[in-house]
C-alpha cells in the first residue's frame, strides 16, 4: 500500500511515528499472548481508519482479523499517539505571536444521531448532530489552531467566547457575519428596509474574498474523513479521536505531502 494514499502520511512521516511508538509503547508484553499484528501494521490500521472512516468490519476483512481485534488495536494506538512528543500541537497562546491578519470560522463535525444527547448536539443551521470547532488560519491558508469541541447546538459566538478567543484575535481578524459584535473584521449587515451603499457592498466583497481561505483550510482538515463523513463510535472517545487527528494534521503540515 502507498502510505500517502492510505494513511495520509509520507513514508518518512510514517517511519517517524513507527519509531516513536516503538520507543514509547511495549506492543507485546512479556508473558502475554502476542498480538496478531506487528506494531507497524497496527499503526497503519489506525491511520487508515482515521483517514477514510471506513468501518471496523471492513478493516477486519482487509487485514484478516476480527472486528473486536480491530477495535482494540485502534483504541490502543490512538491512546499511544496522544502521548508522543512528535505530535505536539501549539497552544492557543501562540496565536499572539503570529504576524499579520488571521481568519476564523466555525465548522460542524457530524456524528450519528445520539438520541440521549440530541438537544445539545443538534445544529439547527446544519440540520444534524455534531460538535462545533473553531478553525483559525493565516491569509495564505496556513492552519494555526482548531479548538476543542462544544455541542453542535451552540453557535459560533458561544464557541468563540467559550474558548476566550478574544484574547488572541482582534479587529484585524477576518470572520463572517456570524461573528458580528465580537470586535472582528466582519461584513456589514444590511438593515431591514434599508439599501446598502455601493461602497459598503464592495467592502463586504473584499472581506468575503479574503476570508474564503478558511473554507479551503477546513476542507483540508476534513480530508481526514472521520471528521467529515460522520463519527460512529461512542461519544466518550470523540475528544481523543479529534485530538489525535488534529495532531496528525499539524504533524503532516510541518512536512507537507
Amino acid at each position: 500500500m502507498h502510505n500517502n494514499r492510505t494513511t495520509g502520511l509520507t513514508s518518512a512521516q510514517f517511519a517517524t511515528l513507527t519509531t516513536a511508538l516503538n520507543k514509547n509503547l511495549i506492543w507485546n508484553q512479556p508473558g502475554t499472548r502476542p498480538h496478531k499484528t506487528s506494531l507497524t501494521q497496527a499503526l497503519k490500521i489506525t491511520l487508515i481508519y482515521l483517514r477514510h472512516n471506513i468501518t471496523e468490519d471492513l478493516l477486519a476483512d482487509i487485514f484478516g482479523l476480527s472486528q473486536a481485534t480491530i477495535s482494540r488495536i485502534i483504541n490502543r494506538i490512538e491512546s499511544a499517539l496522544l502521548k508522543l512528543t512528535e505530535l505536539k500541537v501549539p497552544e492557543l497562546e501562540s496565536l499572539k505571536n503570529v504576524p499579520g491578519s488571521l481568519v476564523v470560522d466555525g465548522t460542524l463535525i457530524p456524528i450519528w444521531n445520539w438520541s440521549s444527547q440530541g438537544q445539545i448536539l443538534f445544529s439547527g443551521k446544519h440540520r444534524r448532530t455534531g460538535f462545533n470547532h473553531q478553525v483559525i488560519c493565516t491569509l495564505d491558508g496556513r492552519l494555526l489552531a482548531i479548538t476543542d469541541p462544544v455541542p453542535g447546538a451552540r453557535h459560533d459566538v458561544y464557541a468563540f467566547r467559550f474558548h476566550q478567543l478574544g484574547r488572541f484575535l482582534d479587529e484585524s481578524t477576518l470572520a463572517d457575519k456570524g461573528y458580528i459584535g465580537l470586535g472582528l473584521l466582519t461584513p456589514t449587515k444590511r438593515k431591514a428596509g434599508a439599501r446598502m451603499r455601493a461602497r459598503v457592498k464592495e467592502n463586504n466583497r473584499r472581506i468575503n474574498r479574503l476570508r474564503l481561505v478558511v473554507e479551503r483550510t477546513i476542507a483540508q482538515v476534513k480530508t481526514w474523513r472521520v471528521l467529515h463523513t460522520g463519527f460512529r463510535r461512542p461519544l466518550g472517545v470523540y475528544l481523543r479521536v479529534f485530538s489525535v487527528v488534529w495532531r496528525l494534521i499539524f504533524f503532516t503540515a510541518l512536512d507537507p505531502l
